[in-house]
């Protein structure tokens, strides 16, 4: 019984020895620890302009890679502001841009390119560093 009281103890005091490292700010792996947000609710928006009247769609699942927990803070608080460009943007497309892999990975720079401005402007710093569509669907 000994035995198995002192291989508790010692576990209890590893873990709270491993716990007060990081609240210390113990330095990130090599690489930094990589952060996804997803931007949820969906986007869903119409875009460009139809001679036919019929409305076209586009749904996009959209994730952004940040690499540190004061970027992952700084996409949050600004994700109103983040999903106005990006909705903005999609709407603008024409379907043949929507429609093909090289138009939707001129969306995805031009939307990484867009959300970089505003983190810049409202926090002096860049922040994003990749975007990931994790599903694209249109509607035509």
């Amino acid at each position: 019984m000994l035995r198995l009281s002192a291989v508790v103890l010692g576990f209890a005091f590893i873990s709270c020895a491993v716990q007060a490292e990081k609240a210390e700010g113990s330095p990130e792996p090599i690489g930094g620890v990589v952060r996804y947000i997803e931007l949820k609710p969906t986007f869903v928006t119409n875009f460009g302009a139809s001679d036919s009247g019929h409305l076209r769609y586009v749904k996009a699942d959209i994730t952004v890679r940040v690499s540190n927990k004061n970027a992952e803070y700084a996409a949050r608080y600004h994700l109103p502001a983040l999903r106005d460009k990006l909705v903005l943007l999609l709407s603008r497309q024409d379907e043949s841009t929507v429609a093909s892999a090289a138009g939707r990975e001129t969306i995805k720079a031009e939307a990484i390119k867009e959300l970089r401005e505003v983190l810049r402007r409202e926090e002096g710093e860049d922040y994003i560093e990749d975007l990931m569509f994790t599903n694209f669907v249109v509607q035509r």
